[in-house]
């Protein structure tokens, strides 16, 4: 499963990738931002209406937004200079055309912000299994000879800035705290092949080969100014273009020298970048920390010490379980020891003959300290040692070279001045339009679609392409996630450009105290909403467990599925109810953490009180989870975790899906409701009449042309919008 996972992860992430960086490209200017605009009140969609401020009515409400699609750019141009677009996907080559363009009274405004980075990255790939690659200095020597500058100004055109580390800016564990920053440097890069050469090494012997795949101009571009900076040090370096499938075959089993490829994080986790990466593909019997060891004490933990790495506030101490160490390192920051047991059997399998991103990370380093790091980072609890030990993985990583870090996406910001409000998340969500308003003078024009017009009311989007689908046990790709933003909630949700999750239709959620079992107790009083049978469904932890199940279930081909099959058993997982979980509470504690801070609950009104909730709930939900995994709360606001009636899915045989299971008690027995594939029924009505937990609903759509979306007047958090609008449905 691993193995089909990660094939599939790479591939999808490099198609995403393709498409989201032409879609933000279309977003980017070069000039200073616009003035200053008005904001929303940041109130919290988790928060209990009760508890968010009323404010008075100013700003119109957008009761529906429309997506065009018009792949033709002039076309998509020329509609948006008239105001038939409040924001639309604008080419580079056009930016002239249209930076400050007036329309009626307003203007459009397409700003380059290098202050609010984004999280996709773009690097060069070295393979340190291969001759002469496998040498640390040869690495060195071609990090600085890459023309760095050359590469963010003119092939990507400023939308990236420069990037040193594999965790980007604004993920927790980003750091610059001992690492090597690579710059243009060829004196310095032929300085180390002369040193290389007093012992020997001969560079001319040596054939190193870039690939890239065909019809990526920027990357051709790359490969092109690589192969002249790196000849300079003697080395015969050749370029190869293959297409897409066949690049991927060469890149998943390292049959490559050098190879060029961007990331997008699937999750806002910097496990989403250690474990694709950095991980060295060692596993484990059993990996262990410790945190604010006394250094007398680190014997206690460890037979001896491989390695000590200072980071910013830790210096984190690795090596293999036992006791006797004697660690003689600084003492100026405090300790945290990760002690390791190694797996031979299946590390020297998974070494024999390495799959990317499945059996050994991008970065090719069979090494055990790395892996020990990248496995352990995933357990830890505490914050701070957490974050200490993923800055050891990533300074430890960057001073192995063996990924060349180009550059770090910037934010784009597109919109007519008449919008306000206008944010930018940094992972896989989007903006909601419901979260942001116009000016009551907005252009009024008509779009020439349904006789709708553009007016303050509307949020009109120019478009291209199309989603894959509406289902979110398949849809991967970023219009797909953008819809399911707006139709559907999921458990917990990200608030604008924050990154920590935050409740939605769970209240409150904590771990078992060993962090296998993760419980949600889930919001009462919401329904999904089905438009094309004007029908309500009452939504409760039955539909959760049975959404979250369903997606492994179907397993339907190039779906984002593995981002709950790898940490989660749901077939272990179940349906409580309240009193059951104030019962394990009370019986064994419980360890929760929200807002930067944790807490140990031994009751279900702990717990509640903890995230300040005091409404209606709607069951609880026990997910029990392979491993001890602390980011899984990040794969929720993803669309795979989308909400919908399970009622809605199954019709006719509901009653006896949930009678079979026990009311959720053992969804295990859905199987028999629910088929692998894209047959299966439910994949097929989801697919093309989605239903709705969010905001808004999918009203009417026409393939390649325009998704109409309005607004759910049965939405749980509608008062949010008398608060910001005075609009009540």
């Amino acid at each position: 499963m691993a193995e089909s996972r990660r094939r599939n992860l790479l591939l999808v992430t490099a198609v995403i990738a393709i498409v989201l960086v032409a879609a933000i490209v279309a977003f980017i200017f070069l000039q200073q931002p616009p003035p200053q605009q008005p904001t929303a009140p940041a109130q919290q969609p988790g928060a209990p209406p009760q508890q968010q401020p009323v404010t008075q009515p100013t700003k119109p409400f957008h009761k529906q937004i429309l997506y065009l699609i018009v792949n033709d750019e002039g076309t998509r141009i020329n509609m948006y200079k008239t105001g038939v677009f409040d924001i639309a996907v604008v080419t580079p080559a056009r930016w002239p055309d249209v930076n400050n363009t007036p329309v009626d009274g307003f203007s459009l405004h397409l700003v380059r912000r290098p202050d609010k980075p984004q999280l996709t990255i773009q690097y060069v790939g070295l393979n340190p299994m291969r001759a002469p690659l496998n040498i640390t200095e040869v690495r060195y020597a071609l990090a600085y000879a890459v023309p760095y500058d050359v590469i963010l100004n003119q092939v990507f055109n400023k939308l990236y800035t420069r990037l040193y580390t594999i965790v980007p800016r604004g993920m927790p564990g980003y750091t610059e705290y001992g690492i090597v920053k690579f710059e243009y440097n060829m004196t310095k890069a032929k300085e180390l092949i002369a040193s290389l050469k007093a012992k020997g090494f001969d560079p001319s012997k040596y054939t190193i080969t870039i690939i890239y795949n065909e019809g990526n101009t920027a990357r051709q571009q790359i490969a092109t100014l690589l192969q002249q900076s790196w000849s300079e040090l003697g080395f015969k370096v050749t370029v190869e273009a293959y297409a897409w499938p066949k690049y991927l075959e060469l890149v998943d089993n390292f049959q490559y020298d050098v190879m060029l490829l961007g990331w997008i994080p699937d999750y806002l986790d910097a496990d989403n970048f250690l474990m694709p990466f950095v991980w060295g593909g060692a596993e484990f019997k059993n990996i262990e920390y410790a945190s604010k060891v006394a250094a007398g004490d680190v014997g206690k933990y460890l037979a001896k010490v491989d390695e000590a790495i200072e980071t910013e506030k830790f210096i984190v101490v690795v090596g293999p379980k036992g006791s006797g160490a004697t660690y003689t390192g600084s003492t100026s920051k405090p300790l945290v020891v990760v002690a390791y047991e190694v797996d031979w059997e299946a590390t020297n399998a998974n070494w024999e003959k390495p799959v990317n991103m499945v059996t050994l990370g991008t970065g090719g380093l069979k090494d055990i300290i790395l892996s020990a790091l990248c496995k352990v980072s995933q357990r830890i609890l505490e914050p701070d040692a957490r974050e200490a030990v993923i800055q050891a993985a990533v300074i430890k990583f960057n001073k192995a070279s063996s990924l060349i870090m180009l550059g770090q996406l910037i934010t784009g910001e597109n919109y007519g001045s008449w919008v306000y409000g206008m944010y930018y998340p940094v992972g896989a969500v989007s903006t909601r339009y419901d979260l942001v308003w116009e000016d009551p003078k907005a252009p009024v024009v008509d779009t020439g679609v349904l006789g709708i017009k553009n007016n303050p009311e509307t949020m009109v989007i120019g478009d291209i392409g199309w989603p894959d689908t509406f289902d979110p046990a398949k849809s991967y790709e970023s219009f797909g996630w953008e819809i399911f933003e707006h139709t559907y909630r999921r458990l917990v949700t990200l608030w604008k450009e924050e990154t920590e999750p935050i409740p939605d239709l769970a209240v409150a959620w904590a771990f078992s105290k060993d962090m296998t079992e993760l419980y949600f107790v889930i919001r009462g009083n919401v329904v999904g909403y089905d438009p094309w049978n004007n029908k309500t469904y009452p939504i409760d932890a039955t539909d959760v467990l049975f959404c979250i199940w369903r997606a492994v279930r179907a397993n339907l081909p190039g779906g984002p599925q593995w981002m709950i099959d790898e940490f989660i058993d749901v077939n272990a997982s179940t349906v409580l109810s309240e009193e059951e979980l104030d019962s394990i509470a009370r019986s064994q504690g419980l360890v929760t953490a929200f807002k930067g801070k944790s807490a140990e609950v031994h009751s279900l009104k702990d717990l509640l009180s903890f995230f300040g909730y005091s409404g209606s709930t709607a069951g609880v939900v026990k997910f029990k989870l392979k491993f001890p995994y602390v980011p899984i709360l990040q794969i929720f606001p993803t669309g795979v975790g989308a909400i919908y009636p399970m009622e809605y899915a199954l019709g006719d045989q509901y009653s006896a899906a949930i009678a079979a299971s026990k009311n959720g008690k053992d969804p295990a027995a859905w199987a028999k409701f629910v088929q692998p594939g894209e047959d299966d029924p439910i994949h097929q009505l989801l697919a093309k009449k989605p239903v709705s937990t969010g905001p808004y609903y999918v009203a009417d759509y026409k393939e390649d042309s325009y998704i109409l979306l309005k607004y759910n007047p049965y939405y749980w958090n509608a008062t949010l919008w008398k608060e910001l609008y005075g609009f009540k449905p």
